[in-house]
């Protein structure tokens, strides 16, 4: 089957997805957008980091786009600073995704490196200038025949992130994500949907507010329900939150324990 990425190749994107599928055709694709938008059987996106936090432009998609969460997985995120140069002394600019940016504040800041943006930490890796390093995989450092001057240099040791297997093969599951989309807000409303759940002995797992973009106090919500979708219970549940704002069904899942 087709699984389409965020590349290129050597992304930690394109590694959940070879954790994830036994075999598969790669197509790396140069944003999330154009990896859930391709012809391909199914995308993995990156979906929440354990320092980062959420991906933003992953949760809005799953709500603007018509798509379908079938899987998730983990993975341990060890990066690696590197460049053309030798030493770290040479380095004057870090380039690589935000959210790795991000997961790397600390290094950053004690060598006082600017910092330059990339689609994704591959493609960090793939076109540096003198003075540059990249914040990757040390996959991608090997693929792009750089020189590895650091090695660990997120913020902390647990840095784990999750990603959203989207299209493929449906299954039952122990998780099922939805988005709730209130209309106007008024008191006790988001207690109300929340105790849809708690009453009818559905537990949340993940839940994640987005604003709509139609301007500042409106919000979405991003769920995630141990349950799955065709059981009763999640079904009673949704049937009494509907009562308080409209529900999108994304799908079922199995968890990733890793």
């Amino acid at each position: 089957m087709k699984v389409a990425f965020l590349g290129p190749k050597g992304t930690y994107t394109h590694q959940a997805a070879s954790e994830y599928f036994e075999s598969f055709e790669p197509v790396p694709c140069d944003s999330v957008e154009d990896a859930v938008e391709s012809d391909a059987d199914a995308a993995v996106i990156p979906f929440e980091n354990s320092l980062g936090g959420s991906v933003g432009e992953s949760v809005d998609l799953l709500r603007d786009k018509d798509l379908t969460v079938t899987g998730e997985q983990n993975v341990e995120i060890s990066h690696v600073l590197a460049s053309r140069s030798e030493t770290i002394e040479d380095i004057e600019k870090v380039v690589s995704h935000p959210q790795a940016l991000t997961q790397c504040r600390k290094k950053i800041k004690e060598h006082g490196w600017d910092e330059k943006e990339s689609s994704s930490t591959a493609s960090a890796a793939m076109s540096l200038d003198d003075g540059e390093a990249a914040i990757c995989s040390a996959k991608a450092a090997e693929i792009n025949g750089l020189n590895i001057l650091s090695e660990n240099v997120q913020d902390k040791s647990s840095n784990t992130t999750r990603f959203l297997i989207i299209g493929g093969k449906e299954q039952k599951g122990d998780k099922t994500s939805l988005i709730l989309e209130p209309g106007k807000d008024r008191p006790g409303l988001l207690a109300n949907m929340l105790s849809c759940f708690s009453g009818h002995s559905v537990n949340l797992a993940y839940i994640q507010s987005r604003p709509t973009r139609d301007g500042l106090g409106n919000y979405y919500f991003y769920i995630e329900a141990e349950q799955d979708k065709g059981s009763e219970e999640f079904e009673n549940a949704v049937k009494c939150v509907e009562t308080y704002s409209e529900v999108k069904v994304l799908g079922s899942f199995k968890g990733d324990k890793k």
